[in-house]
């Protein structure tokens, strides 16, 4: 990939981080716009999830978690994009770069949905799910 970006005259835009302290992290999140997870039948995808919550616009692979849990593509309730391939990957990333004045409303779903992964939120639905085994009826 490293060569690629070379090849394709794009050092200057982007970035290659591996293995990155979580501080460090969270400062690359401030200064992103797009995050893009390609991993094909990830059972959930907790990258997708951080990058939602610092408020990136999501392209993740239309297959496992993130279709089936995490990125909502219907209209009225978009908090992100879905892709197969490298052509629909582009697809995405371009439309949001020429868009980006309407990915605001894109972002704060995306922000607003990942409250459903909190801590909080897995305690109240755990406690609700199991609370049936310990009451007497």
């Amino acid at each position: 990939m490293q060569d690629l970006t070379k090849h394709l005259s794009l050092e200057n835009n982007v970035q290659f981080n591996v293995n990155v302290p979580y501080e460090d992290l969270l400062k690359l999140y401030q200064t992103a716009h797009i995050g893009i997870h390609t991993m094909w039948n990830e059972h959930f995808g907790i990258g997708i999830v951080e990058s939602m919550a610092a408020g990136l616009i999501m392209v993740a692979h239309r297959s496992g978690g993130p279709l089936l849990d995490i990125v909502e593509t219907s209209a009225g309730s978009q908090n992100g994009f879905l892709a197969t391939d490298a052509v629909e990957y582009a697809e995405n990333i371009l439309n949001i770069i020429v868009n980006n004045s309407e990915m605001n409303g894109i972002r704060s779903a995306a922000r607003a949905s990942v409250e459903r992964f909190s801590e909080q939120e897995f305690e109240k639905n755990f406690l609700r799910a199991v609370s049936t085994l310990f009451t007497n009826t």
